[in-house]
């Protein structure tokens, strides 16, 4: 009896799975003026081109996108009747250009609490009411999942009156709590990857510059069917020397690598550690700042080449963990390479959740000596970080998780919240160390939160100190070119 009532069940989700599978076209003829389409990192292939084909019915529709890698067409000013672009956490290098024109604001928020104001009904807030993503086939239970790039994709679609997914059957295959029952998704566009296959690599190779053909052949050959998806929307725009640092190739500055060895004298054997992604933070486990470490914990937003190597050689194990002992534990393993990938498919060491639950502050800050490992533009004297603008309020990027594993990390027993940067910015001309930030900067980090600050010159720690302390502190760490300057502005602000 309870096998015949199993089969049953599963003829009722393939039903349903069966009769929601479409074309993208169809699928996002749901879309209606003034709808609110949340589009999140490394989204759909086919689904985006769909909406932006509909760009003579509709109007008003507001594309609230994270991290975008591609251009369907509503970055152009042709299309801004029918699309009002937003971004949010998140901008990169891809469409700064359309923020830098004012063609899309920035919405601030945390992955953590990107839904909080949907939740809790807050008055005035736009509900993103269609979500897309890419998904899995579905499981003999009829659950499917988000893959590597998990972030909140599976938030987003259980809130969204309709939720469109491309389904990919070459996703890694990932372990934690990152399944969605297939009722829950009203289409489905089912995907093989061919675009990125051999064919499609030549006809791209086919339309650039003789003189660096062959060398990017020789790159794109180095990588895995999961990475080329991920370059795929640069490659046709991309100098070789940008494909190297796309792919993590490019061999780290000296500054870089003086900024490690200071990092590696502050990691201790049991230390719970994130890093983040940018740089200089993405090279340390290239520089091997871990290498000499014992029984090191993970709990963070994403990953950087060579983590999941470090599990491998058992220098992450989990062994001292509080919470989530023997496992590490992210929102993605967005940031890895291909031996990363490798190492993580189907490996149930690494288990993936909802940034809302596993980037929590407190939940981060639950965990004793848990380390945060980010970046930042530039500081202040008192200790500001600015991790996103430029110029003043010209942002450069958004938040990211920053924030969240920061602030963690900073309220953690034992925990320690370092920020890495070099001294200096346009060939040493200017100092990232300064008195005062322009005015229209973007404080990501509150001075106090600030902890540990890392240059090539030193370590400067500011927990516990006043102005004048931590002044001195950080001009002990700029560039020694810029010092007196800062030592005179110091003196002006503070005696």
């Amino acid at each position: 009896m309870a096998q015949e009532t199993e089969q049953q069940a599963r003829r009722q989700w393939r039903d349903t799975y069966e009769s929601r599978v479409t074309t993208p076209e169809k699928a996002v003829a749901a879309i209606q003026s003034g709808d609110v389409v949340n589009i999140p990192i490394f989204p759909p292939r086919t689904i985006l081109p769909a909406i932006h084909a509909r760009r003579d019915e509709l109007r008003g529709v507001r594309l609230r996108m994270n991290a975008p890698l591609s251009n369907p067409g509503w970055f152009d000013a042709t299309a801004k009747d029918a699309f009002d672009i937003e971004f949010e956490i998140f901008i990169g290098d891809f469409a700064r250009f359309a923020h830098d024109q004012k063609r899309g604001p920035y919405l601030p928020n945390l992955f953590s609490t990107a839904f909080k104001a949907h939740d809790e009904g807050h008055a005035g807030v736009a509900h993103a009411n269609v979500g897309v993503a890419v998904c899995s086939p579905p499981n003999e239970a009829g659950y499917v999942h988000f893959g590597p790039h998990h972030w909140t994709k599976r938030s987003l679609m259980r809130r969204a009156d309709i939720a469109i997914a491309e389904v990919d059957s070459s996703l890694l295959k990932v372990h934690g709590d990152v399944y969605l029952h297939v009722s829950e998704i009203e289409h489905f566009v089912e995907y093989e990857p061919t675009d990125v296959g051999p064919e499609a690599v030549e006809k791209v190779l086919a339309d650039m510059d003789p003189a660096i053909r062959d060398e990017m052949r020789d790159l794109i050959a180095q990588t895995s069917l999961e990475t080329r998806r991920l370059v795929w929307p640069f490659l046709g725009h991309l100098a070789p020397a940008s494909m190297h640092k796309l792919l993590g190739l490019e061999e780290p500055p000296d500054e870089f690598k003086k900024i490690a060895a200071h990092l590696a004298e502050i990691i201790e054997d049991g230390d719970c550690i994130q890093l983040g992604v940018g740089d200089p933070s993405s090279k340390m486990v290239q520089l091997g700042v871990f290498d000499n470490k014992r029984d090191l914990g993970m709990h963070t937003e994403l990953i950087v080449p060579g983590t999941a190597g470090l599990v491998e050689r058992g220098i992450v194990n989990g062994a001292r963990k509080n919470q989530f002992p023997g496992q590490v534990v992210a929102a993605a393993w967005t940031g890895g390479n291909d031996e990363d990938f490798a190492i993580i498919n189907d490996n149930p060491t690494f288990q993936l959740f909802d940034p809302d639950y596993i980037l929590d502050v407190r939940r981060i800050a639950a965990n004793d000596r848990q380390v945060s490992i980010n970046n930042a533009l530039s500081i202040d004297l008192i200790g500001q970080i600015n991790s996103e603008s430029v110029l003043g309020p010209r942002m450069i990027n958004g938040t990211g998780g920053q924030p969240e594993t920061h602030i963690g990390a900073f309220l953690s027993k034992g925990g320690k919240a370092i920020t890495l940067l070099p001294s200096t910015a346009l060939g040493g001309k200017v100092s990232r160390i300064v008195p005062l930030h322009p005015e229209g900067s973007i404080i990501t980090i509150p001075r106090f939160y600030t902890d540990i600050i890392i240059t090539e010159h030193g370590v400067a720690r500011l927990q516990g100190k006043n102005h004048w302390e931590r002044a001195n502190a950080l001009i002990g760490i700029a560039d020694p070119d810029h010092r007196p300057d800062l030592r005179k502005a110091a003196d002006e602000l503070f005696v």
